[in-house]
Order: C-alpha cells, then structure tokens, then sequence
C-alpha cells in the first residue's frame, strides 16, 4: 500500500487502516521500533556532519552531480520573492526544533542551539545585515545555509524529516494569516468611520438614484451604510477564512508524511494554526485553495471598493458638487489649475481590474496541476503578495478619504431641486 494514503475515517479496525496506519506517520500510534529510531537518528547526523561545499549546497542535491546552468539558477529562485516570509520561515523551524527534540531525534542541547542560531538568523534579517549568497535559491535554503554557519554542523539536522514542499506551504499559511488579520484590522477601521460618520450627519439629505437617474430623496447617512454593509460582509468572509489559511502542512514531508512522528499538534500550538493540522499529507502540499480563496476576497472587497470610489468620483465633479475631496488625497492638472482630480478613487477603481486579474491568474496556475506539489504553485506568489499589499493599501487610502472628504448638503438638495424640476416641467 503506497505510503501517502490517507486514513478514512471508520476504518480503523480494518487491515487497509492498519497497514496505511503502521506507514502513515499522519496516524498518532503508527508503530516505529527503538532500532529504527537510533538508526534514523544515525542517518541524521550523517547529513549534519556532511562536508561543507564553497557554494551553498542545494537541499535537494542528492543524485545530481552536473552543475545548473547558470540562466536555469535565476529562472528557478524565489529568494527575490520569498525573502519576504523570513521571519514565518524561523518561526516554523523553531518550532520544528523543538518537535524534533519532543520526539527524540535531537537532544535538548542541540535543540535549543538550534532555535536559538535561528535567533541570530532573525536579528540579521530585522536589521537589514543578512548577507544573500550565491546558491540561496530560496529562503528555506538561505535561512538554513546560514544557521549552519553559526552553529555548526547540528544546524544540518534541522531539515531532517522535513521537506521543502511542506515548509513552503507552512510559510505561505503563516505569513498570509498574519497579514490578513492586519487587513481585517484596517477594514473594521474603515467600517467604524463610515458608520461614525453616518450617525454625525444622519440629517443631511441626497438625491437618491436608480440607473444613475433621480430617483428618491435619501439621507447622506443611508448611502454610506449601503456600502458600509458590503464591507461587513467582507469581513465576515474574512473571518470565515482565517482559520482554513491557519492549518498546518509541517509534518507531512514531500507527500507521505513524516517518519520521526513529530507532534503535528505541538507544531500547531507553537505556531497559533488556529486551523489545527492538515488532515493528509498529500493534500497538505497540494492545497492552495487558501490562496485563491484570499484573492477571492481581495478581488471582490475591491469591487464594492470601487463601486464607492466610483459614486464620490461621480458625487465631487463639478455637475454634482456634493464632495470634496481632501487635498491629501487629489491632485491637480498641469494645463488647468482649477481641477482637482479625485486621484486616490480612481487608483482604487483601477486596482480592482487588476486584483481581478491576479485572481484569474492563480486558478489558471492551479487548475492544470497533478495531485501534490509542484512547481507552478511559486508562480502564485507574486500574484499573492501584490493582491494583498493592494488590497491593505486601498483599504487604508479609502479610510483616509472617508474621513476627511467634506460635504455640501446645501448643494445636494439645489442638485435634487435642479432635477426635480426638469422631470417635473411639462412638455
């Protein structure tokens, strides 16, 4: 029976469970011998004690003997994209450290020289000092090089049992929950803005419109909550999603999991995976749902983003009148200096195309990849990091505008009186 498959539920009993049981390092009493242990133990600080090459040695290197062609190094590294989650990447060593030393393949000593040159890896990287080199093709690989620099040859049994296929989806699930949960900070501070300024100008009535035509008298307030409404939906989707971004993937190796019975749930703990653990190994290096589920949100909060900087684009031009944008956020026209340009909202109605675009992206990236890890899914990166650095900006540029953009109730209700009277004159 092939070592990865999964555990069903209700089948404990059964000789397939058992089987898949006694291989399946997923399943909490899967059996491994005191021998087997020593001599994994062995296998590990024969990798540790490996003599060190003047370039950094690839983690995969294994058979391969041949040198990598040069312009194959640069379009196969990440390091320019992934440097990013060097502090998600210590973190989840650290904590792999300490599991590896709950588990018995490294002692307390070597456990805790580990977490603590990863200390030291963290410092150099916080203060702008980490010194990049030739063959760090990504931050697995760099953060790694370097501990072993600092700590010596017990720095190479951190990797053991692990794989970079479950460490890179460790590092993308740490990193995107901690910036989603500063994105769903900044929009309930946009929420609260609209709402506070709804109830402070609750008697300032507005023309009202339907197909952008006049239709009923409404209050400033009302068209603000409208679009305070779509965003509290939107944070409702965060919410709901948070916990399925916060699942750990470390412990599931390649594909098959884990042959040292690391304590997937310690992992958790140490991490604040919210989410628990990945229930198969297979799926855990696979999944990228949590992405494209991440730009769903971004792309569709831009939307309702966009349709709100659209009414004000429409609200502050000199038909309307209505608003004012604050000089902080418009510019003004080289040829006519009489303009103000409401800059930031058209920036923000612009970003939602683009959002929209990443997301149609990633679900191409995925929709043609076999089962398990593979390559494409670093091409989902970029596309990740500018949808949320996007979206947090916008969100924050929105909040500014909110709350400083003036009103002018006196010229609402000339406008509503303007066109009341043209549909109401006869002929």
């Amino acid at each position: 029976m092939a070592t990865g498959f999964a555990l069903q539920r209700g089948a404990a009993n059964s000789k397939a469970a058992r089987t898949s049981c006694s291989r399946q390092p997923h399943c909490p009493v899967a059996p491994i011998h005191s021998k087997g242990r020593v001599r994994l133990s062995a296998m590990a600080a024969a990798a540790a004690s490996a003599p060190a090459e003047e370039a950094t040695p690839k983690l995969w290197g294994g058979r391969f003997t041949g040198k990598v062609d040069p312009l194959m190094e640069k379009f196969n590294a990440s390091l320019p994209l992934d440097r990013r989650m060097w502090a998600e990447d210590i973190r989840g060593s650290q904590a792999y450290a300490k599991a590896l030393a709950k588990a018995g393949i490294l002692t307390a000593e070597e456990s805790e020289t580990i977490v603590a040159g990863l200390d030291k890896v963290a410092s150099e990287w916080a203060a702008g000092a980490f010194v990049v080199k030739p063959g760090d093709e990504d931050i697995h690989t760099a953060n790694e090089r370097r501990l072993t620099e600092l700590v010596g040859s017990v720095g190479g049994k951190l990797h053991t049992g692990r794989s970079r296929n479950d460490q890179v989806a460790t590092d993308t699930r740490l990193w995107l929950f901690a910036a989603l949960t500063e994105v769903r900070s900044s929009l309930q501070e946009l929420i609260a803005v609209a709402t506070n300024r709804a109830e402070a100008e609750a008697d300032v009535l507005m023309p009202g419109f339907t197909h952008l035509q006049q239709a009923q008298t409404v209050r400033w307030g009302h068209w603000l909550m409208s679009h305070a409404a779509a965003w509290q939906r939107d944070d409702m989707r965060l919410r709901d999603l948070l916990p399925r971004v916060a699942t750990l993937p470390l412990g599931s190796g390649a594909l098959a999991g884990n042959p040292f019975l690391v304590d997937r749930q310690f992992i958790a703990r140490e991490l604040g995976m919210v989410g628990g653990v990945c229930p198969n190994s297979m799926d855990a290096v696979s999944d990228r749902d949590f992405v494209a589920e991440s730009l769903f949100f971004s792309a569709l909060h831009l939307v309702h983003l966009s349709r709100w900087a659209e009414d004000l684009i429409i609200y502050s031009s000199g038909l309307f009148g209505f608003v004012q944008c604050s000089d902080a956020y418009a510019t003004g026209s080289s040829l006519m200096p009489q303009k103000k340009n409401p800059d930031a909202l058209e920036l923000i109605r612009g970003k939602a195309g683009k959002l929209q675009g990443n997301l149609a992206g990633v679900m191409a990236v995925l929709k043609g990849t076999p089962t398990t890890y593979n390559k494409d899914f670093q091409e989902a990166w970029e596309l990740m990091f500018d949808s949320v650095d996007a979206t947090h900006d916008c969100i924050r540029i929105a909040t500014g505008v909110l709350s400083t953009i003036k009103i002018n109730p006196d010229r609402m209700m000339k406008v509503w009186d303007k066109l009341t009277e043209v549909v109401c004159t006869p002929g």
